[in-house]
């Protein structure tokens, strides 16, 4: 009799530990955005998108609910109210921010998205200059007829190319909060016969947009961060390359007050087009003395917008005191002498040589 009172007991004394499942819902009864959109809105601060992809029987049908708060939380809110199943943010992969908020600054937008703890921190984000619903409506009809075509854009393994700059939501919020590190956000638009257009890439003070840098220099950045998997350089008019590798050196010294930035690039290429009578040797030399003028060109133009997209700031951290850290965008920064050197060898011509 005393073992089933301690059985019993023991039951009970484990009911009363366990938590239960009160505010779960069934998985079909939630909807998960994939794209989320930030505006500005004609009636309210904020006019917030998401993008749902919705199954049916032969495939995928999208939407767009928008409404219009003066914060994010409130214009989701409503959403969720006026949708009939719950909102689940943990599949979202986009975010994307109207051209003039990300000029206005984005830092409480990006603080909200971090303090709510409801979206992956690994989301990418983006800009774009159109009409935020039509933007929203023209991706939705390609994601009908291939469910994954926005997740392969960004993929690195699928449809990414060294152009195409990415910019995760954890590193954003990283780097508004740093005094010697930016990045650049891709600008993204409406594709004529693509889903979308990769235009740029916005060059981010630490939450304000300061300007913009084309494809080209985009692939540069990347370059810079030893990203190149499948790029195609012209080198002249009648020459390509594909670089298949990339290997940096990077030195820093100072010169008095003056932040010194010493880079030695070493690059692999392989010949992929050659309609002109110029040898292998004239092209690397052509190309490295092209990259060369590429780089000091964007450095040029990153400085003057007070934006370290480099992040060369990093490698001086260690070598300045810590309360004049926060001078580094105004002060060092635009001091900074960079000596570029490129090496460039072409280790592959194929059958050119042969045609």
């Amino acid at each position: 009799m005393m073992h089933k009172f301690r059985t019993m007991l023991l039951f009970f004394a484990s009911m009363l530990m366990l938590t239960g499942c009160w505010d779960i819902k069934d998985v079909n009864h939630r909807v998960l955005p994939i794209v989320m959109g930030i505006s500005y809105g004609k009636n309210a601060k904020y006019r917030v998108y998401i993008q749902l992809p919705l199954p049916i029987s032969r495939g995928l049908n999208s939407k767009v609910y928008y409404k219009e708060a003066d914060t994010i939380s409130k214009a989701l809110t409503d959403i969720d109210t006026d949708i009939e199943s719950g909102i689940d943010f943990m599949h979202l992969q986009l975010i994307i921010f109207d051209r003039r908020i990300a000029q206005d600054g984005i830092r409480e937008e990006i603080a909200f998205i971090m303090r709510s703890q409801r979206m992956p921190t690994k989301a990418l984000l983006a800009v774009t200059s159109d009409d935020m619903g039509e933007f929203l409506n023209h991706t939705g009809k390609a994601i009908q007829t291939d469910g994954s075509a926005l997740l392969n854009f960004f993929n690195k393994n699928a449809g990414w190319s060294p152009e195409i700059n990415l910019a995760n939501l954890w590193e954003m919020f990283g780097t508004i909060h740093s005094d010697t590190q930016d990045m650049t956000i891709p600008i993204l638009r409406s594709g004529k016969s693509t889903m979308m257009e990769f235009v740029g890439s916005a060059v981010m003070s630490k939450d304000k947009m300061k300007g913009e840098i084309v494809k080209d220099q985009s692939l540069l950045v990347n370059l810079f961060e030893e990203l190149f998997q499948g790029s195609v350089i012209q080198v002249t008019h009648q020459a390509s390359v594909s670089i298949i590798k990339c290997q940096n050196h990077i030195h820093t010294a100072w010169d008095g007050d003056r932040p010194v930035l010493r880079m030695r690039m070493e690059l692999g290429l392989h010949l992929i087009e050659n309609n002109g009578e110029q040898g292998v040797k004239q092209i690397e030399t052509e190309f490295s003395k092209d990259m060369e003028g590429r780089f000091q060109a964007l450095f040029r133009q990153l400085k003057a917008a007070r934006s370290d997209v480099f992040g060369t700031g990093q490698y001086f951290r260690g070598k300045l005191p810590f309360d004049r850290l926060p001078e580094w965008r105004e002060v060092y920064y635009p001091r900074l002498r960079t000596e570029i050197e490129i090496k460039s060898r072409i280790t592959n011509i194929g059958d050119i040589v042969g045609n």
